[in-house]
């Protein structure tokens, strides 16, 4: 059963076994990780202080530091500095680095709730990067698509697209809030992305990005960065998504090639 009062999850008497060769630390660590993998606590639950914890188990605050770093390290926990610790909240696994699903099409497929915020959606003329990603002369027309994504009601990843207008020109009149990108341009203009190159490395969160991912300013993020080709090799779209450090990871399957 859940154990809540006010909002702060009630630790059990009996955490630590004395006679136990495993450490104090680490007993406590796994009961946390359990009650929160158990889904006994939920996500954004706040934990009793550390001397809270340290009086109802009878154990020293090295002890539960020990044990909190340990948590916070595995993503289960986020620390504040002032205020009480609270559960993390889930991580979105994605599988971006190996196929050629989009955010919303592999966030769905894992069965997250997955929502949207249109910051800014316009023509503007390509300069620098994005011009040189998709291949087209300085100032040519381009959609610009910025966009706020949540997963299960949390902020998540900001992401900016660029498509040569040309391509499909009345794409700046659709509403992007509950549909897919790549299913429209699928569907209404016929473009599929055929390959891919992206990029990943990590870098830290601005003062402005900061404030639409709800998290504090130099926050690690992970920058993604892809340009998707057309089966004809053209360029279709280059987008940047810096997806929060705390709540995302990617994975890659490598498969040994044959002799």
């Amino acid at each position: 059963m859940q154990q809540v009062k006010e909002g702060v999850v009630i630790f059990d008497t009996d955490v630590i076994v004395r006679d136990s060769p495993v450490p104090y630390y680490y007993q406590l660590a796994r009961y946390i990780e359990r009650k929160i993998k158990s889904r006994e606590w939920l996500p954004h639950q706040l934990l009793p202080s550390e001397q809270e914890i340290c009086t109802r188990l009878d154990v020293s605050r090295t002890v539960v530091r020990q044990a909190m770093d340990y948590l916070v390290k595995e993503g289960l926990v986020v620390k504040q500095n002032g205020k009480r610790s609270s559960i993390a909240g889930p991580k979105y696994s994605g599988d971006l680095m190996q196929n050629l699903r989009g955010f919303y099409e592999d966030a769905i497929a894992k069965g997250k709730v997955l929502s949207t915020r249109v910051l800014d959606l316009k023509v503007i003329g390509a300069s620098g990067d994005v011009a040189e990603a998709l291949r087209l002369d300085e100032g040519t027309p381009v959609i610009m698509l910025k966009r706020l994504r949540f997963l299960d009601g949390e902020p998540t990843v900001l992401v900016t697209t660029y498509l040569p207008e040309h391509l499909c020109p009345s794409l700046i009149h659709e509403d992007f809030t509950r549909q897919s990108l790549y299913t429209l341009l699928s569907e209404r203009y016929h473009l599929e992305i055929a390959e891919a190159v992206r990029t990943i490395e990590a870098v830290s969160a601005t003062q402005q990005e900061a404030r639409l991912l709800g998290i504090v300013p130099g926050s690690p993020l992970l920058l993604l960065k892809s340009v998707g080709f057309l089966r004809n090799g053209l360029p279709l779209e280059y987008y940047i998504a810096r997806h929060r450090g705390d709540r995302s990871k990617f994975q890659v399957h490598l498969i040994e090639p044959a002799r």
